[in-house]
């Protein structure tokens, strides 16, 4: 992590952003729970930020203030799709947020490397089933026929598969201290 470079803005947002991505993906996928809806809310979201960056000021916790703006936006497209079954209340977005923000970069990054690693300590078939369930268009019909399963026993393995990456994590991530 290095300071970004005032006398270049369009750098130093750049560099802010890239430092500050995978948070900020995670902070807005808690918020859509879909992953093409929290591309798109990240972007507008990116966008948004560029258009304000002279409003940032350089040596404050970008962490925050992006936060802030990836917030308002996910709130704004939250809103607009309020025809879903399940929106967040304003509340809930603060408490998401105020989550977010109280982490780290690195907490992130961690978490992440973490992921990684224990999806490789997968077997090939879980791996594979991991890979078709979140999937941008997934269907667990099509998933149960292609893996011979039925939908329930789909939801079962993958219940089994996220219980044993969460366990995973926490170990490692304690191992590292």
């Amino acid at each position: 992590m290095h300071a970004p470079d005032s006398s270049n803005p369009k750098q130093a947002f750049a560099d802010l952003l890239n430092e500050h991505h995978r948070a900020l993906f995670a902070f807005v996928y808690s918020l859509v729970h879909n992953h093409a809806d929290a591309e798109d809310v990240y972007q507008q979201a990116a966008l948004t930020m560029w258009r304000k960056f002279d409003d940032f000021q350089i040596g404050t916790s970008f962490s925050a203030w992006a936060a802030q703006v990836v917030r308002n936006t996910a709130r704004d497209w939250l809103k607009a799709k309020r025809r879903r079954a399940a929106s967040f209340s304003d509340d809930f977005i603060d408490a998401v947020q105020s989550a977010y923000v109280s982490r780290s970069p690195e907490h992130y990054a961690a978490k992440s490397d973490a992921l990684e690693a224990c999806v490789g300590k997968l077997s090939s078939r879980d791996r594979d089933l991991l890979a078709m369930f979140y999937a941008p268009a997934r269907d667990v019909i099509q998933i149960a026929s292609v893996t011979r399963r039925s939908v329930d026993a789909v939801y079962q393995a993958m219940s089994r598969i996220r219980k044993s990456l969460a366990h995973c994590i926490q170990r490692r991530l304690a191992a590292e201290g």
